[in-house]
């Protein structure tokens, strides 16, 4: 399978088990895709990625190794963390069993005997294309339903800059009166797209508080923010 599909079934795994914090979702994520680590060996050329590629990573001793690096990181439920970093490990397993035309060393390195599905298929096969598109469809439905993406996996505000983007405007901004779907993190107004600066961490300020950021941090908003919000009475 590829590697959008692995990613897509782990995000599945982790809001499966409750998605309870972002480390779980973290590190179920992280079961789900750590095998191709082994892709690493075409560091080594062409003869070690044939030998390694599926045997490295794809073995029973590295699922074992994945689901202890996950307890370690993991702040509680050692036993949930265990199942759902082995059913990660093993979606990823059976999805190259049965999706792609590599030989799999699961005792590896204790025997180097391989296992392959008889109806194996290729990567650049239609149901793994079809696969790919119905992840990312999948991914964009879960977006809509829980109001994440696998991106916050890596960055929170960038995720909810994305998120907001296709947010209802229910904000009126501040500064033009237009629609808008974002608050500014010194001030907490309204703003919208065209009057508000992203920061490089991802945050986003209006233009008054990026060009002042001393004086519009050292005194809290004495605007009320009602005012911004859409009069619900007006007919």
């Amino acid at each position: 399978m590829n590697t959008e599909a692995h990613l897509a079934l782990g995000w599945m795994l982790a809001h499966a088990g409750g998605a309870e914090s972002r480390r779980f979702r973290q590190l179920v994520v992280f079961s789900a895709l750590a095998s191709d680590l082994d892709v690493l060996t075409m560091i080594g050329g062409v003869q070690a990625y044939a030998s390694y590629h599926h045997a490295i990573g794809h073995n029973v001793f590295f699922s074992v190794m994945i689901s202890g690096i996950c307890v370690l990181l993991s702040r509680h439920k050692p036993w949930k963390i265990v199942v759902f970093s082995q059913l990660g490990f093993y979606s990823h397993y059976f999805g190259d069993y049965f999706f792609t035309r590599f030989p799999l060393q699961y005792f590896w390195p204790v025997s180097y005997r391989a296992f392959i599905y008889s109806y194996r298929i290729g990567l650049d096969h239609p149901i793994n294309l079809a696969f790919g598109y119905a992840s990312f469809l999948i991914l964009i439905v879960m977006a809509m339903k829980f109001k994440r993406t696998p991106i916050e996996l890596f960055s929170i505000a960038l995720d909810q800059r994305i998120i907001n983007l296709f947010r209802r405007r229910s904000l009126i901004c501040h500064q033009c009166g237009r629609g808008a779907s974002e608050t500014c993190r010194r001030c907490d107004r309204p703003v919208c797209i065209r009057h508000g600066k992203i920061t490089r961490r991802f945050m986003v300020t209006c233009l008054e508080c990026s060009i002042r950021p001393q004086a519009n941090e050292s005194t809290s908003p004495a605007d009320d923010k009602s005012q911004y919000q859409p009069n619900r009475g007006e007919s």
